[in-house]
Order: structure tokens, then sequence, then C-alpha cells
């Protein structure tokens, strides 16, 4: 599957190969971090994992409940 880029600064693909498999790309060179900005990024995740991480994504708009700012996390590579 092909997402387009209505995705904010990222383009990606999602395949299944057993697992769920994401690759993207962070391409706006204004990225919150900005070593990320051209790198391939891979992530896999089972398909059941999947299913649930949107489920909560689901519950949690219904309840309007309020999902923060995602680049208020350190970034991965970061030591602290």
């Amino acid at each position: 599957m092909q997402w387009g880029e209505t995705l904010d600064n990222v383009s990606a693909y999602a395949y299944l190969d057993g697992d769920l498999v994401i690759v993207f790309q962070f391409w706006r060179v204004s990225h919150p971090f900005p070593t990320d900005s051209g790198q391939v990024h891979v992530a896999t995740l089972p398909p059941d994992e999947f299913a649930a991480v949107v489920k909560g994504a689901a519950d949690l708009l219904e309840a309007g409940e309020p999902a923060g700012d995602p680049t208020d996390a350190p970034h991965p590579d970061s030591n602290s």
C-alpha cells in the first residue's frame, strides 16, 4: 500500500510480510530532528499489535482525549 503525501513531512509505504512492515522517510528540512531528514526508516509490527494500537487511538479520539505533542518526547538516539 502506498500512502500519499497527505501526512505532513513523511513519505511512507506499508506491506505485510508476516508482520506489518512500514517504510518511511521524513523529507522536510524543518523536521524537528534534522538528522532524520532524508534517512529511510523501517518499523515492523505484528498485525494484532497494530490493530490494538489503531483501536486505542480510535478510543482516545472517541473519548476526546488529547494526544499530546509527539515532538515533546526525546529522540530515540538521544542520551536523555
